[in-house]
């Protein structure tokens, strides 16, 4: 029995809870992770990325980023202490197991899957993964999604349910990887309970945390051949992308995640 993981982040080490996945499913699972995969983020052109922007557009929510200043979600600096406290190496785990591709769609990322044939092949936090990949998994590919499907898929989804004053619509999901996004056959799911005082990072780190418990729990049933699977009903929920998630968006999460506090 062996599996394989695909991991994303913002560098070729991943981030902070790619790194924590990492290191519990080794833990767990010993010498059946066969291997890690994560892909060496692109580096475009200048030119490449000013055209793409402009084909993009959304100008005025670019300033509006710039002029607010705070990043796109929550960042390692927030989560390595709740997620990897002490934990100073910010270096994939796996030693030698760890591999870098360009893509994880790429050739060089289908010989990896070639070589070692996974039973399971385990996704987290990677750009869309196509079918050349996901059906190189001899038993299944499942992607785990820190947000609670189908109501909230696609992008930050623990961070809309904060914005619609959904508190009982935070949770993770973890699913079968297919062509539609986050549409997957569901495995599992987990609940993510929000406390008073918690931030979006607070509440990013506890799906990360259930969210590959369940994982765990549902990579062991795919080994031993006891995974039921539950389709989903894609027309119960929304689906978003990063371009939704606009500073008056954040502003509004700020502001009910204050509220929440008070309640």
């Amino acid at each position: 029995m062996s599996i394989a993981l695909l991991l994303g982040g913002t560098s070729e080490h991943g981030n902070v809870q790619h790194r924590y996945l990492a290191g519990r499913f080794l833990e767990q699972f010993g010498e059946k992770v066969d291997c890690i995969i994560s892909a060496r983020p692109k580096s475009d052109p200048i030119s490449v990325r000013l055209r793409r922007m402009i084909k993009r557009g959304h100008y005025r929510e670019r300033l509006a980023r710039a002029i607010y200043g705070a990043g796109y979600g929550p960042s390692d600096e927030h989560l390595q202490p709740l997620l990897l406290p002490g934990e100073s190496s910010a270096r994939m785990p796996g030693g030698d197991r760890h591999f870098i591709v360009d893509s994880h769609n790429g050739s060089d990322c289908e010989v990896l899957l070639d070589q070692y044939k996974p039973d399971v092949i385990v996704v987290y936090g990677t750009a869309i993964i196509k079918s050349n990949i996901f059906s190189r998994a001899q038993r299944i590919t499942l992607n785990m999604h820190t947000g609670l499907s189908p109501y909230y898929r696609g992008d930050s989804t623990l961070f809309w349910p904060v914005y619609y004053d959904d508190p009982s619509k935070l949770g993770v999901t973890v699913h079968e990887l297919v062509e539609s996004v986050d549409g997957g056959a569901i495995a599992a799911t987990a609940q993510v309970v929000y406390e008073p005082g918690d931030s979006e990072a607070n509440l990013f780190a506890k799906g990360v945390m259930a969210g590959t418990d369940i994982y765990l729990r549902a990579v062991q049933q795919a080994l031993d051949g006891t995974l039921i699977c539950t389709p989903q009903d894609l027309s119960a929920g929304r689906e978003f992308r990063w371009m939704h998630r606009t500073v008056a968006a954040e502003r509004q999460v700020l502001s009910n995640l204050q509220t929440w506090a008070r309640t």
